[in-house]
């Protein structure tokens, strides 16, 4: 039986390699991302942080959501390709989770995580409808900061083939963390622009 059409290609031709899952351009577009993304985390944090809540959280999450489509995108053709990297990897993703445990979540001379009677207390508002509102800034400002622990440990498993996995993590930390922060700073801006903080506080 004479075999018809092409399904069938012969053994000894290569596979080509995608550009992103090559070592050296791997490793650029990797250091690329992680240091320009690390600097615009910080300059995006700066210039939003008098913003809306809603416009800090698509900014920074933007950045996050956009480091991790490129990482995924290199994991994927990683694992196509059998590419497996050093674990050393993972000392740059424990930086980031360091990272994301020591960043000061907490406005002024609040305590690392207040409770929602602390923060009307910061605030001198002891009524029911404060900690209606500061039990609502916690709660988004604790989805953002566990969201972010989540995602860096699902990069610490993307690490053993993509680069940019790893090395973005200390990014995603400070992002997630200047999010968890602004929950709380937007909920005391109002007494400190009435000038009810205590002396010394600063949001």
């Amino acid at each position: 039986m004479r075999a018809t059409g092409y399904s069938f290609l012969a053994p000894d031709v290569p596979t080509p390699i995608p550009r992103m899952a090559r070592s050296w351009w791997a490793s650029c577009q990797a250091g690329f991302v992680s240091i320009g993304g690390f600097f615009a985390v910080i300059i995006a944090a700066a210039v939003t942080y008098r913003s809306s809540a809603l416009v800090t959280t698509a900014t920074l999450g933007g950045l996050v959501v956009g480091f991790t489509a490129v990482a995924a995108y290199e994991w994927w053709a990683g694992r196509r390709l059998g590419t497996e990297l050093s674990r050393l990897q993972l000392i740059v993703v424990a930086a980031g989770l360091v990272f994301w445990q020591l960043y000061q979540t907490s406005p002024g001379g609040l305590p690392y995580d207040p409770t929602s009677a602390q923060l009307c207390a910061y605030i001198q508002r002891l009524d029911r409808p404060c900690l209606i509102e500061a039990d609502a800034a916690r709660l988004h400002s604790d989805i953002a900061w566990w969201s972010t622990g989540i995602i860096i440990v699902i990069l610490g498993l993307m690490a053993r083939r993509s680069r940019t996995a790893a090395w973005i993590a200390p990014a995603v930390a400070i992002a997630g963390g200047a999010v968890a922060l602004h929950f709380l700073d937007v909920f005391v801006r109002p007494a400190a622009a009435a000038g009810l903080l205590p002396a010394g506080a600063a949001p």
